[in-house]
C-alpha cells in the first residue's frame, strides 16, 4: 500500500531540489550547500512565482515554475562569471575549497542513513500512506491545496478560502504539495501530503542537519555519521509538529532552518573557523533566496534566523574586538560594528512588529512548572513525550564544550537562547511578558520545542567527538601509569612474548591497525546509536503517543470510515456545481479536499459573511426562521452534511447542525452509519 506513495514522494524531491540545486550550482556553492540549501530556494522559486504569477497575468504552473528556475539560474551564473573576471582570487580559493574524499563518503553513507531511520519514524506516525491529522488545523491545510489546485491561484498575498476580499498567508508549503501533484498527476491530497512529510523530514531535514554539522565541525566523518543518527533522535522534531496542530508550514520552516545557519555561518564566520571555510560563489544572494523560501513558509522561523544572525555577528564582532589592532584587517571593527547593528535593529523590528494579534496567542497558556520545563529544555525532549537519554547526554556535553569554545559558543548561546523562550512559553504566568518575548510563535511551547533539535544534532555530534577525546586521553593515561610500564617490562623479559608484541608491531606499521580499528568501530558505534535513539524504546513509546492523532476508526475526532465513504460519495450525488452546507468542527468541511465539493465553511476559524453565522446557529430551523432561507440562497447551499458523533478539539458543534435527522425540511438523499447527506427542501 505504501507503494502508491512512490510517485508524490519523487515528484516532492524533484521540486524541493531541483529548482533550488540549479540555483546553487549556477551561485557556485560548495556541494554540501547545494544540496542543503536548494529546498529552501526552491520554495522561493515555486511560491514565489505563486504570488508573481497573477501579478502578470500568469496561471501558476509549471511552466512559470521552470521558467522562474532558468532566468534566477542564469543571472546569479552571469553574476558569477562577472564576478570572477573582476576579481580572481575568489575563483581560486573556491577552487581549493572541495571536499576530500572522505567526507564525500561519508556524506554518502551518512544521508541516506539519516534519511531511512527519519523516515522510518515519521512512517510509523502515520500508520498509512493516505492518513489524514485529526486535529484542528488539518482542514485548512488540506482546503488550502485544493483551493489552489481548483483555483490555480497560488498567492500568499490573496487566499480566498479564509475571506471573500482575500487574506494574507505564507503558501510555502501548500503550493509544494500541488505542486508536487500536478507533476505527478496525482489526485489524493492527503496521500500528496504525507508524502511531502516524509520527502521533509527524510530529506530536508537531514541534509540540513549534516550540512550545518559539516561546516561547523570541519567535515569530520564521525561527526557526520553521529549527526545523521542524531537527526531522527530527538522527539521534539521532526515529529511533535505533525501531532500538535497539524502545523504544515511550521513543519517545513524548521526543517529548512539548519541550511540557513549553516549558510549564515559561512557568510559570517566566528573565531576558529578552520581554512577555507569562508563563503564561496556567491552565496549571499542565494542566502537571500533562502531565506525568501523560509518566509512564504512560515515568518516566525525567519525571525529565529535573524536572532540566531545576531548572536553569529556580536559573536564576530567580540572576536575582532579581541583581536591585536596589528592583525586586525583594515576597517574590520566598523563593518562589524555596522553588520551587529543593523541585524539588531532589524530584529527589534521583527520582533514589534511581526507577530499575530495577542489573541491568537491567548489559546496556550502558561502550564507547566519552571523547574519542569527547564528540564525538558536542557534534554530537548518536551512531555508528554519520552526521554531519549543518549541524545540528551550527547547534546549537553556538546553544549559545555562550545561554551568554552570562541568558534562554537554563538551555537551554544543560540541553544540556551531557544531554550529560555521555551521555558516562558511553558511555564510563565505574566501575560504581557509571554506575549512580548514569544508572541511571534502564538506563545505556543509547541513551536519552540521544535527549534531545540536544530541546534542539539550539532551539539550531539560535537558531544560525541569529545567522548572521542576524553576516550584517547584515558587510554593514553593508562598507558602511561606505573603499573602499564611494570607488566610490559615484566612480559617484555618472556621470549615468546617479546617476539609476539615485536611482529604485532611490524604488522600494525604496515597496516595502520588503529586508522583500521577506527572505521571498523563506526558501524557498530552507529548501531549504538541508532539503538539508543530513532529505535530506541523511549522513541517507540512516544511514537504511541503521536500516532493517536492519525488513528482512523469510529472514535476519530475529525473523520471517520463512515463519513470518510459518505464524502466519496458525494461527486456522485450532487450537481457538480453545488454548495454544501458544513459544521467544519465535525470535519464535514473536508468535503472540498477530499471530494471536490464545494462547502460553506472550509476551516474552523472562517468567518466572513453575516449569512455563515446564520447558518451555523440556525440552520436545522430552516422550516421555521424565515431568517434561515435568505442567507441559504445568497451562499447557494442546497445540501447539507450531518456528522453527528465526536468533534475536533471537542469543540461543541454549531448549534444550526444539531438534530437535522429530525428537522423538518431536509429530504435525506444517502447515508453512511450515523453520517448523512441531506437535501434542504425548506427553501424551495
Amino acid at each position: 500500500m505504501w507503494f502508491s506513495l512512490i510517485p508524490v514522494f519523487l515528484a516532492a524531491a524533484v521540486l524541493l531540489f531541483v529548482p533550488g540545486a540549479l540555483v546553487g550550482a549556477a551561485a557556485g556553492l560548495r556541494a554540501s550547500l547545494v544540496v542543503a540549501m536548494a529546498p529552501a530556494i526552491s520554495i522561493a522559486i515555486i511560491a514565489g512565482t505563486g504570488v508573481v504569477a497573477p501579478v502578470v497575468g500568469l496561471a501558476w504552473g509549471p511552466v512559470p515554475i521552470a521558467a522562474a528556475t532558468a532566468l534566477t539560474a542564469l543571472a546569479l551564473l552571469a553574476a558569477r562569471l562577472w564576478t570572477a573576471r573582476r576579481r580572481p582570487e575568489r575563483r581560486e580559493a573556491g577552487a581549493r575549497r572541495r571536499s576530500d574524499p572522505v567526507t564525500a563518503a561519508a556524506w554518502c553513507v551518512a544521508w541516506p542513513l539519516s534519511a531511512a531511520v527519519t523516515g522510518y519514524t515519521v512512517g510509523r506516525i502515520l500508520n498509512t500512506p493516505d492518513a489524514i491529522s485529526q486535529t484542528y488545523d488539518a482542514v485548512f491545510h488540506l482546503n488550502a491545496v485544493e483551493w489552489i489546485l481548483k483555483t490555480g491561484n497560488a498567492s500568499s498575498l490573496r487566499l480566498l478560502l479564509e475571506a471573500p476580499q482575500g487574506s494574507v498567508y505564507p503558501l510555502g508549503w501548500h503550493t509544494l504539495v500541488a505542486a508536487a501533484m500536478r507533476l505527478c498527476g496525482a489526485t489524493d491530497i492527503p496521500l500528496a501530503t504525507n508524502a511531502m512529510v516524509l520527502a521533509v523530514s527524510g530529506l530536508v531535514w537531514t541534509s540540513g542537519c549534516l550540512a550545518l554539522t559539516h561546516i561547523l565541525l570541519r567535515g569530520r566523518p564521525l561527526a557526520l555519521l553521529v549527526a545523521a543518527v542524531m537527526a531522527g533522535s530527538f522527539s521534539a522534531f521532526p515529529i511533535l509538529l505533525l501531532n500538535w496542530g497539524v502545523l504544515y508550514p511550521n513543519f517545513l520552516s524548521v526543517a529548512l532552518l539548519p541550511a540557513l545557519l549553516a549558510a549564515a555561518r559561512e557568510l559570517v564566520p566566528t573565531a576558529g573557523a578552520h581554512a577555507g571555510s569562508g563563503p564561496t560563489g556567491l552565496l549571499l544572494p542565494a542566502g537571500a533566496l533562502g531565506v525568501g523560501g523560509l518566509g512564504l513558509t512560515q515568518p516566525n522561523t525567519a525571525a529565529t534566523l535573524l536572532l540566531a544572525l545576531v548572536i553569529l555577528a556580536v559573536a564576530r564582532a567580540v572576536t575582532t574586538v579581541r583581536t591585536p589592532p596589528a592583525e586586525r584587517p583594515a576597517g574590520a571593527l566598523r563593518r562589524q560594528a555596522l553588520v551587529s547593528g543593523g541585524l539588531a535593529a532589524a530584529l527589534v523590528l521583527t520582533w514589534i512588529l511581526m507577530r499575530p494579534p495577542r489573541s491568537a496567542g491567548e489559546l496556550w497558556g502558561a502550564n507547566y512548572a519552571a523547574s519542569s520545563s527547564i528540564g525538558e529544555a536542557i534534554t530537548s525532549m518536551p512531555a508528554p513525550l519520552w526521554m531519549i537519554w543518549v541524545p540528551a547526554v550527547l547534546a549537553f556535553i556538546g553544549f559545555v564544550a562550545a561554551l568554552r569554545t570562541d568558534g562554537y559558543r554563538w551555537l551554544a548561546v543560540l541553544h540556551a537562547t531557544t531554550g529560555a523562550l521555551y521555558v516562558v512559553a511553558r511555564s510563565t504566568q505574566d501575560a504581557d511578558l509571554r506575549f512580548f518575548l514569544v508572541g511571534i510563535w502564538y506563545n505556543d511551547s509547541n513551536r519552540l520545542a521544535a527549534l531545540l533539535p536544530v541546534t542539539a544534532v550539532p551539539l550531539a555530534a560535537l558531544g560525541m567527538l569529545v567522548v572521542t577525546q576524553w576516550t584517547r586521553a584515558l587510554s593514553a593515561q593508562l598507558a602511561a601509569a606505573q603499573w602499564a610500564r611494570t607488566l610490559s617490562e615484566r612480559l617484555s623479559a618472556v621470549q615468546w612474548a617479546r617476539g609476539a608484541c615485536e611482529r604485532l608491531a611490524a604488522a600494525g606499521e604496515r597496516v595502520r591497525i588503529l586508522s583500521w580499528w577506527r572505521w571498523a568501530a563506526c558501524p557498530v558505534l552507529v548501531l549504538f546509536l541508532v539503538q539508543t535513539g530513532p529505535l530506541s524504546g523511549a522513541m517507540s513509546d512516544s511514537v504511541k503517543t503521536l500516532e493517536r492523532t492519525y488513528m482512523f476508526s469510529a472514535d476519530s475526532p475529525s473523520i471517520t470510515p463512515d463519513e470518510r465513504a459518505l464524502i466519496d460519495e458525494l461527486p456522485d450525488l450532487i450537481d457538480k456545481d453545488a454548495v454544501v452546507a458544513v459544521d467544519p468542527r465535525s470535519g464535514a468541511a473536508l468535503a472540498y479536499a477530499l471530494a471536490g465539493v464545494d462547502t460553506t465553511l472550509k476551516h474552523l476559524l472562517h468567518r466572513h459573511d453575516p449569512e455563515v453565522y446564520v447558518i451555523q446557529d440556525k440552520l436545522n430551523k430552516a422550516a421555521t426562521d424565515p431568517t434561515v432561507c435568505p442567507a441559504i440562497r445568497k451562499l447557494g447551499a442546497t445540501y447539507a452534511l450531518y456528522f453527528p458523533g465526536k468533534t475536533i478539539s471537542n469543540q461543541k458543534p454549531f448549534p444550526g447542525f444539531t438534530h437535522l435527522d429530525t428537522a423538518p425540511g431536509f429530504e435525506l438523499v444517502a447515508k453512511q452509519g450515523d453520517a448523512a447527506l441531506y437535501r434542504i427542501t425548506a427553501c424551495g
